[in-house]
Formats: structure tokens, sequence, C-alpha cells
């Protein structure tokens, strides 16, 4: 049974502990996969530090959601937590997501306590497999795996998605590289 104040969703990932970490810190990141399906941000802005504030509007067919929140705990490649803020649906809560090397990937444990009641719950679990999801298949198609959505028309990689490789690139070839004398 599930408790209907808390949301906790697993998921692997095909990249680093840093690399999964670091997609939830910069705006040009977040808002190459942050949104359920069919959603994208019209607004990302970061501040990515303790105390720092983070603001998303969120736009379907015309519709806009704006959510928002303030970052409590920030430890590179380990946990992240922040308070999540939406306030059209009268959601208050906190978030937070281990970040646990595992294989050649990373386990993301992602925790979000503080829905109203048992439909908000449900609303945002969701959203926020979806999400997932989305950043899943990013990761997938930058490892040149593939889609997990093969319905869907081959992926035209943006400037953000380039920027987004060519990162994987450098920070496997520099976790590889010999230490020096």
């Amino acid at each position: 049974m599930t408790h209907p104040n808390l949301l906790s969703l697993d998921r692997h990932f095909t990249a680093a502990p840093g690399f999964a970490f670091a997609l939830w810190s910069h705006p040009s990141l977040v808002s190459a996969w942050w949104g359920p399906e069919g959603h994208h941000l019209t607004t990302c802005e970061i501040d990515f530090r303790p105390g720092g504030n983070w603001r998303f509007d969120m736009t379907r067919d015309g519709e806009s959601h704006r959510i928002h929140g303030t970052y409590h705990q920030i430890v590179p490649q380990e946990r992240l937590m922040f308070s999540y803020r939406f306030p059209e649906f009268g959601v208050q809560s906190i978030v937070s997501l281990r970040f646990t090397a595992e294989g050649q990937g990373t386990r993301m444990q992602f925790l979000q306590t503080g829905f109203p009641n048992e439909e908000h719950l449900t609303g945002h679990k969701g959203g926020w497999t979806s999400t997932l999801a989305i950043l899943e298949d990013l990761l997938l198609r930058l490892n040149g795996i593939g889609s997990v959505y093969p319905t869907l028309p081959p992926a035209r990689f943006s400037g953000v998605a380039e920027d987004l490789a060519e990162a994987r690139r450098r920070h496997d070839a520099a976790t590889t590289a010999a230490p020096g004398p």
C-alpha cells in the first residue's frame, strides 16, 4: 500500500552519477527534458545553490502551469533536495533525489512528499513517470542506443542536445583517462 502523501520512484539511467546529477543543474540542460509528454518549458530559471530558487513555466497547448521552489541541499553527484510548489493545484512539497553508481549507470531514487490528497499524488506520479521517461529517452539517444518511443519520428537534436552529447563525451573521456605521473 502506498501512502497518500508520499511518491517514490526508482529509475536506472545510462549515465554516470555526475552526469545524471548535472542534468538537474542548469536551465539549458533541464529544458531539454523537463515536463510530462506534450509539455515544454517556456521559462526555466535556476539559481543552483542551497537557498537558491528555481522557477519553471510549463506549457501545453497554450496553457501555462507555473511551478517553483528553493534548493535546500545540493551534494554534487549524490543528492539533491528542493521545495516544489505548484500553486495552481495547492501542492507544496519536498523533492529529494539520490544518485548512486550502479553498473555502468546511475540508480536515481526519487521521493516527493507533501501532497494534500491522493488525487494530487496520482497526478504527480503520472507527470513524473512521463518526465523521467523523457529524461531516460534523452540519455539513451545520447548514448546512441535509440529511443524507448519507437513510434515517434526520429529525434532531431537541438543545440542543447548536442551540448549534452559533447558533455557526455568529455565526461567519459575524463573518467577513462589514466592518472598522470
